[in-house]
C-alpha cells in the first residue's frame, strides 16, 4: 500500500506503507502525520487553499477521518459515487507511470531473496525514490487535467467514462 500526492508540478510525500490493509486508524495516521505539512506547502506554491481529493473508499468516508477534516478545516472535494477514477493520482498508478520507472531503476526486485516480506519491505524502501524521479511536466498535465475530468462527470451525470 502506498500514498501519494501531487498539485500543479510539485510533488508531495509519498508514504510506503507496510500493512496488510489500511483501515481507518491507519489512514487517520497517515493523514495526522503526513497530510498538515504537504497542505501547507500547497498553500504556499498556489497561494490558494486546497481542495483535498480521495475518492469514495469506506477508509476515506468514515467518521473519524470526516472529523479529523473538519477539526483541521480540510476542504474535501466532493465525489459522484462511480467514479472514483477523476482523481489524476490514479491514472499516474494505472498508467504504469510508477511501476515502469520502478522496473527500470531496479530490474531484479522481484528477486529478491527472503520471500514476500522481504520484497515488499524492499519496495518501501525503492518506491519513494522512484517517485522523486516522476518527471514534473507529467504531474502537471494531470493536475491540469482536473477541468476537463469534472466536466466529464458533470456532462455524463456523475459518470466518468473517459480514460
Amino acid at each position: 500500500m502506498v500514498w501519494g500526492c501531487f498539485w500543479d508540478p510539485y510533488r508531495g510525500t509519498f508514504v510506503s506503507l507496510i500493512v496488510k490493509s489500511v483501515d481507518r486508524f491507519v489512514y487517520h495516521d497517515l493523514l495526522e502525520n503526513v497530510l498538515p505539512p504537504v497542505l501547507q506547502r500547497v498553500r504556499e506554491t498556489t497561494g490558494a487553499e486546497p481542495i483535498f481529493m480521495e475518492d469514495n473508499s469506506r477508509v476515506h468516508k468514515n467518521g473519524v477521518v470526516k472529523e479529523w477534516h473538519d477539526a483541521h478545516g480540510v476542504e474535501v472535494m466532493k465525489w459522484p459515487p462511480y467514479s472514483p477514477d477523476i482523481n489524476p493520482i490514479e491514472h499516474l498508478w494505472r498508467q504504469l507511470e510508477l511501476k515502469e520507472k520502478m522496473q527500470k531503476m531496479y530490474p531484479g526486485i522481484g528477486d529478491t531473496k527472503g520471500g514476500p516480506e522481504r520484497v515488499r519491505k524492499r519496495l518501501a524502501e525503492v518506491l519513494p525514490l522512484v517517485w522523486d524521479t516522476l518527471e514534473s511536466e507529467y504531474l502537471e498535465d494531470l493536475w491540469r487535467s482536473m477541468p476537463s475530468r469534472v466536466c466529464a462527470v458533470i456532462a455524463a451525470n456523475g459518470w466518468y467514462t473517459k480514460y
